[in-house]
Order: structure tokens, then sequence, then C-alpha cells
């Protein structure tokens, strides 16, 4: 078989491939510096049978005018940039990965949390401004310094929470969530859950409470979001919702923007309903550079890169790799997003 690689694709997969008689070519995003447009990725793809890829956009045009066999898609939600309905049609099953960045983005989320709850970033862009630290000259000790303990000095000014003994309420209670769960409970802390999709048997083999989503606003100290956005829960967490939080709770999210009403999230960061505020996704990306969260002391954002851990790579790559083997096996992955395609070929 020939494959075409337009993917974050790592050399140890490559070598799978190839050691497994494959032929491998390379290209587009995943070996370049850019996403290529549909004509040139037909082109690219040329004759080949399976299709690797991360960015490019696989449209109805690039599926009729090649003979993909099968596509294998890095993301978790292939859908965004291929139109699975017409793979269906034309029998190309469409694999995907679950759980690729389940580690970085837990990792991530809790980077995000300590970070607002003990204002990490805050004092960090304070000290490179200037405020409170020493002038040339001016003070200073190589003792045990206290820095300044006035009122307004940063130990008396910065005081964040602890994490022990504090409830965190996680929306989504996937790979993502359960990695989240894992690393709270280290943390001394109560999880409870939200995801109508998932048992409360599974939720709490994994340390966590099965609640509905009113008690867990209610309950919660720390409300992080953790789940794919549909057309059933976009904008799940509204004015309502927001009422029905803490004065002062925390809100993580790194999922999926629309989960919240922009207009809520806003109203009531100005309010002053939150106690600290982290962002990695955005209604809007990129972030407008004069955007009201930038004015916010207790706000963290960053460029959606919960998921950018340096061993996604590898891993994602692995895992296509054994989904594909097993499909030329006979198999049936579990990661396809159409096993329609397979109905009535034995599979």
């Amino acid at each position: 078989m020939e494959f075409y690689i337009c993917a974050d694709f790592s050399q140890d997969g490559i070598a799978m491939l190839e050691a497994a008689g494959h032929t491998v070519r390379t290209g587009g995003w995943g070996f370049g510096p850019d996403v290529i447009d549909s004509e040139q990725l037909i082109r690219e793809i040329g004759g080949a049978d399976i299709l690797i890829v991360g960015y490019e956009e696989v449209s109805r045009k690039v599926l009729e005018e090649t003979s993909l066999k099968a596509i294998s898609s890095i993301r978790g939600g292939p859908r965004a940039n291929i139109d699975v309905d017409c793979a269906t049609e034309r029998g190309i099953p469409v694999f995907y990965t679950i759980g690729r960045e389940a580690l970085p983005v837990a990792d991530f989320t809790f980077g995000q949390l300590l970070s607002i709850t003990r204002k990490i970033a805050r004092t960090d862009r304070e000290l490179r401004k200037g405020l409170f630290t020493a002038a040339d000259a001016d003070y200073g000790s190589e003792k045990d310094v206290i820095w300044d303990m006035r009122a307004d000095g940063p130990w008396q000014s910065r005081k964040g929470i602890e994490m022990e003994g504090k409830t965190i309420g996680l929306i989504g209670f996937g790979t993502v969530g359960q990695q989240v769960a894992k690393r709270a409970k280290g943390f001394g802390m109560r999880v409870l859950a939200y995801d109508p999709y998932m048992g409360a048997d599974i939720i709490e083999a994994k340390g966590a409470e099965k609640a509905e989503l009113e008690d867990l606003l209610k309950a919660s100290d720390i409300v992080s979001f953790h789940a794919k956005i549909t057309d059933s829960n976009k904008g799940m967490i509204g004015e309502k919702e927001f009422s029905m939080m803490k004065d002062g709770v925390y809100v993580v999210n790194n999922a999926r923007a629309g989960l919240m009403d922009e207009d809520a999230l806003r109203a009531a960061l100005r309010a002053g309903k939150l106690g600290g505020l982290a962002l990695d996704v955005f209604h809007q990306e990129p972030i407008k550079e004069n955007d009201e969260y930038f004015n916010y002391d207790n706000v963290v954002l960053t460029p959606h890169i919960a998921g950018a851990g340096k061993d996604v790579i590898f891993l994602q790559s692995v895992m296509l790799v054994n989904d594909i083997m097993l499909f030329f096996a006979g198999g049936m992955p579990k990661a396809i997003v159409n096993p329609e395609v397979f109905e009535g070929k034995g599979r």
C-alpha cells in the first residue's frame, strides 16, 4: 500500500509502516510550514491508497478526485476537516485518535488552575513590569528575604487558595476528564463529574462522583471543561448557570469555548463573580489584541496549546499505525468514525 502523510507523524511510525512493506510519502502541514489547499492536496495524494491527515481539508472534491481506500486523522474530531459523509458514501473508513492528548491536556489544566489560584502568572507579569522589585542599590538582602510585608505587598495581597479539600467539578468525563480527576485526587480534592453519557460506576471507579449539572455548579470551587461540543451542549453554561456557581469560583476551559455562552462569561467576569478564569480556547481565534480579557489580573490566557505535548506525535503515530495494521488484517479498529462502511463485509 502507498501512504501519503500530511500530519504530525513520528519517524518511528513511518518506520513501522515501511517495515511492513508499505511505501510512504510525506508533505503538507505535517512536514512543511503550511496547510496546503485542496488542489495541491489532490496532486500530492496522487495514487496513494491511505491518507494520514492533520489539518488539510479533505473535501468531497478531494475524495472524488483520488482513489483513497482509507483515511486516518490524527485528530479526535475528524469531522472538523474531513467530509466523513462523502467518505462513507464512497466506502472509505475514517480512523481517528482517542485520547492522544489526554495526558498533556490534563497536565496543562492543572498548570492553568495553579496559575489562577496561586496568582503565578499575575505575579510573574508584575515582577517583569517592576512591581515589588528593588531599584538598583536601593534595598535587598542575602538573608531570608521577606519582600514587602505591608498590606499591599505580595505576601498579603497575593494570597491564593490550597487545592486540598476543595471541590472540582468536571464537565465531561472522557479520557481527558478522567486524567484530570486522577491528578485532582493526588491533590486531595473532591471530584464531581457531569457527563450524561458516562455511567456512575465508571465515574466512581475513576475516583469521582457522578453529579447533575446544577448540583455540580453549586458545589464546586473550581469548574473545568472537558467535553466535546455538540448541537445539544453549545452554550450550556449561560447566565442562569453562572448564577448557580459560588462567588469566587475558578473557571478553566481548554476544551471548546462554545460550551459557555460568551456574553454570560464576560458578564460574570465583569461582575466579579469569578475568582479566576483560565482560557486556552476562545469564541473567535486568534483572540484580538485589544480583547477585554487582557484587562483582568485574575485571567490567564494561552493560545490553544493545551494539547501541544512533545510526546503526542509519537503516541498518535503508534495509535494510527496499530489501527491501520488491524484494518489490513481484517479487524475492526476501535477508533473509526464511520463503522457503517463495513456493514455486510464481515468485519
